[in-house]
């Protein structure tokens, strides 16, 4: 029962990112100054760009083709800050329009010269910040930031005398204390102390009413293509749980013939068509509104897709664990390290439970 998972968005960038992610072995230490080769071809095959408007210097490409990229590293669990440096960070600085920081940042990127990542927690978790001569003035800390790959600069959502501001800070300033994790697919974040760091007015690119409908927005990015990467992961699990089951043998016979773990193959084989759909869908959904902001429709559309999937990756990751001899079996095996990518990207962006607040909330609401 032979099966090759078919690419959602088909191309170049698949292709190309597929090769990349292919021959990518290690990952850069979270406290080097230096990025990984991986990283390093990324920004000289112009990732960062893909999103970026021509005329700032990119490629002015669809999120589609994002999609088609994350797709590609989620098959080989690329521990890549891939949806936060090329997704979410050009869709927030495309939109801060008339500053003149942004567009230098933008450009930079674009040109693989800077990369930024983006600190979007909301709420109690954004540190405070105060308007104090001329200076902006942090308390608390940024947590959640990916640096398993280097950065230039970090833009963080903080509460600016109690309104909503995006800041920019360059990395080079961040001298605070800092706590490191790794996580069960080997990337690195970091929280970062802020307290008492003082930076320039200019280093606020936008506040007031108008931050939180673009933060939500590039969260809901971030989701998706976050759903993009669980999709090439979950059928990559697929294709190496046939290949192990038509290989491996038992009492004689090949593990294919007995029909129970038939059937389990085949609840992952509907499973992956379903979210392979849904997560397509809504990428040419996003894709078909250009610079418009989602309403209430398509943001509860992606909060279901994202909930969808946080359930659906786990369940096919444990099958797929299970049908491997087991976690004891299975653990130096590929399916096992996409396995624990497929269960990390259901935690990024919005897990489970986040997706069912933000669903009870706009029910609430409406």
């Amino acid at each position: 029962m032979p099966f090759h998972a078919e690419p959602m968005f088909p191309g170049d960038l698949y292709d190309t990112t597929l090769r990349v992610a292919a021959a990518a072995t290690t990952t850069a230490d979270a406290d080097a100054h230096a990025s990984s080769p991986t990283w390093r071809q990324f920004l000289g095959l112009g990732w960062q760009a893909v999103l970026v408007a021509e005329a700032s210097g990119g490629a002015g490409a669809s999120l589609g083709d994002i999609a088609a990229i994350a797709e590609a590293a989620g098959r080989h669990a690329l521990a890549a800050p891939l949806v936060e440096r090329c997704a979410v960070v050009p869709t927030l600085l495309s939109r801060i329009g008339g500053n003149p920081a942004a567009e230098t940042l933008l450009g930079d990127i674009a040109s693989g010269e800077a990369s930024a990542c983006p600190v979007l927690a909301l709420d109690d978790a954004a540190p405070a910040a105060r308007l104090q001569g001329g200076r902006v003035v942090l308390h608390g800390s940024l947590r959640g930031a990916d640096l398993t790959e280097p950065v230039t600069h970090l833009l963080a959502l903080v509460a600016l005398d109690g309104k909503d501001a995006l800041v920019l800070l360059p990395r080079a300033v961040l001298a605070g204390a800092a706590r490191s994790y790794t996580g069960i697919d080997a990337r690195h974040t970091t929280d970062i102390d802020v307290e008492g760091l003082a930076l320039p007015e200019a280093a606020v690119l936008l506040s007031g009413a108008a931050v939180r409908p673009l933060v939500d927005h590039a969260n809901a990015v971030g989701a998706l293509l976050s759903c993009a990467q669980m999709v090439g992961a979950i059928g990559a699990m697929i294709e190496q749980t046939i290949e192990y089951l038509g290989t491996r043998e038992q009492f004689g016979v090949a593990l294919a013939t007995f029909q129970a773990l038939r059937h389990k193959v085949v609840e992952m084989y509907v499973a992956y068509e379903n979210v392979r759909g849904m997560v397509r869908q809504q990428v040419l959904v996003l894709d078909g509104m250009g610079s418009a902001l989602p309403g209430r429709e398509v943001r509860r559309e992606l909060a279901l897709v994202k909930l969808y999937l946080a359930v659906t990756g786990r369940q096919v990751a444990e099958t797929a664990i299970q049908l491997h001899g087991g976690i004891g079996m299975s653990r130096e095996l590929p399916a096992a390290r996409l396995a624990m990518h497929a269960l990390a990207c259901s935690q990024q962006w919005g897990d489970r439970f986040s997706q069912l607040d933000r669903l009870a909330a706009d029910a609430v609401l409406h």
